[in-house]
């Protein structure tokens, strides 16, 4: 029996590796037009494409877990568990994982947004997971992954003219 709500989930898989597929072209047409990529578009890069994937994975990760038998309310605790420490681990180690290719830290307005959101997401995927005020269900995984996809997508309109300027210019 298909899960409910599969077929957004393999929709949002489709739109999110898209996203990372036209982030990819994008950066080979930025080298291509001979501009370098700095540090700092070197980050973007990664968040883009890194969006991108854990969109995809975590819309993927129930039918996987479907197939395997476990039952629907098993395979949105387990998929809600793992997507919110993902989430968790990812947000925790981005600073460092930042320090390593750019020096100066993300400014407040950029990550702020994110991070409150994040929570949210973080907040739902726990309740799905011990089944608090609700019976466990799609809603939670689907906007985590929507989350993440709209997250990249938002940052790549944000940065997507400074991504055709070349590195230190103003």
């Amino acid at each position: 029996m298909e899960l409910p709500g599969s077929t957004y989930l393999y929709t949002l898989a489709t739109l999110s590796v898209t996203f990372a597929g036209f982030c990819a072209i994008v950066i080979v047409l930025r080298q291509t037009a001979g501009k370098e990529l700095s540090g700092w578009h070197l980050v973007l890069t990664r968040l883009y494409i890194e969006a991108g994937f854990w969109a995809a994975a975590f819309c993927m990760l129930p039918p996987l877990l479907a197939l395997c038998g476990l039952s629907h309310p098993l395979v949105w605790r387990t998929s809600s568990a793992v997507i919110a420490l993902v989430i968790i681990v990812y947000g925790a180690t981005y600073p460092k994982r930042r320090r390593l290719i750019v020096t100066e830290a993300a400014p407040p307005r950029r990550w702020l947004v994110i991070v409150v959101g994040s929570t949210l997401v973080i907040v739902s995927l726990l309740g799905n997971v011990i089944g608090v005020s609700y019976e466990p269900g799609i809603a939670p995984v689907a906007v985590a992954a929507s989350w993440t996809l709209a997250c990249g997508a938002a940052i790549f309109i944000a940065a997507l003219v400074s991504f055709w300027e070349r590195p230190g210019a103003s």
